[in-house]
């Protein structure tokens, strides 16, 4: 075990539960186990105790047939997320922060501690802004949290003109990319500007797999996302001049997107989208 701060001598007299329990968690007093954080594996003493009480990952590490003996190594999480983690399961209290609250959930969902998840979650819905929402709707993505999706892209539809332009839209998933441009309801008065931001998202994901930036490569990355914007309704200059040159859109969709625009003619089966979006005016 790590060795053990010297206790204090009114740690205990007139102080509540959850006090008393901060102070055996920070001076190591009784502890019985110890983990090695991180990648410096920081030495941090616990009580098993307290750790199966409120995870059922650790009680399964600590009583099941399984059961770790001796000194338990935590690569990945750093150490400032694993105090935090370990000073909520002794004392029920946390201060969560914009810096603090992705790495805390991480170790939240590892050990199964619902109850910090969700307070995690209802902090980030709480803190969705236009400069967060793409690295928000990711970790919605990534953790499965139905209600944070809702929130991000919902304020996403409302922001695209900035949101579509910054460089964190190019760090979307694919998926995240097409919840994004897929919806009726995003409010993209120029459907130029989805054509634009998922380009840009191609040129990003052909870096990322270290392919020559082309226009084969960029349709190749881009797959059924190119379909989610809707070329049909698109203006027919910026078609013609731009979207043609760029020969991502492959030539059948270009020819019967121009025959739309001119004549109204829809090819069945296609994948050209021809509805219009719902821009609130």
């Amino acid at each position: 075990m790590a060795n053990a701060a010297p206790p204090s001598l009114d740690w205990q007299t007139g102080k509540t539960l959850s006090e008393c329990f901060d102070h055996i968690l920070i001076s190591g007093i009784a502890s019985d186990v110890t983990f090695l954080v991180g990648e410096d594996k920081k030495k941090i003493s616990a009580h098993k105790l307290v750790l199966i009480s409120r995870s059922p990952v650790f009680y399964a590490m600590f009583e099941g047939p399984m059961a770790e003996k001796g000194e338990v190594t935590i690569p990945d999480t750093s150490e400032d997320a694993f105090r935090i983690f370990l000073r909520y399961l002794y004392t029920d209290t946390i201060d969560l922060t914009e810096k603090n609250t992705v790495p805390v959930l991480s170790v939240a969902r590892k050990y199964c501690v619902d109850i910090l998840v969700s307070r995690c979650e209802e902090f980030l819905n709480q803190t969705v802004s236009v400069d967060n929402a793409c690295l928000f709707l990711e970790l919605a993505h990534e953790f499965l949290m139905e209600n944070l999706k809702t929130e991000c892209l919902q304020l996403i539809s409302y922001s695209p003109d900035e949101i579509l332009q910054s460089s964190s839209f190019a760090d979307l998933c694919p998926s995240c990319v097409v919840s994004i441009t897929e919806s009726d309801d995003l409010q993209a008065y120029d459907e130029s500007d989805v054509y634009n931001a998922v380009l840009m998202w191609a040129e990003a994901e052909c870096k990322r797999q270290n392919l020559k930036i082309t226009s084969d490569n960029k349709r190749e990355v881009l797959g059924d996302i190119l379909y989610t914007v809707r070329f049909p309704v698109m203006d027919k200059d910026f078609f013609l001049k731009e979207v043609c040159y760029h020969k991502v859109l492959p030539s059948d969709d270009a020819i019967q997107t121009i025959n739309y625009q001119h004549h109204q003619e829809k090819v069945p089966g296609n994948k050209l989208n021809h509805t219009k979006r719902k821009i609130e005016t």
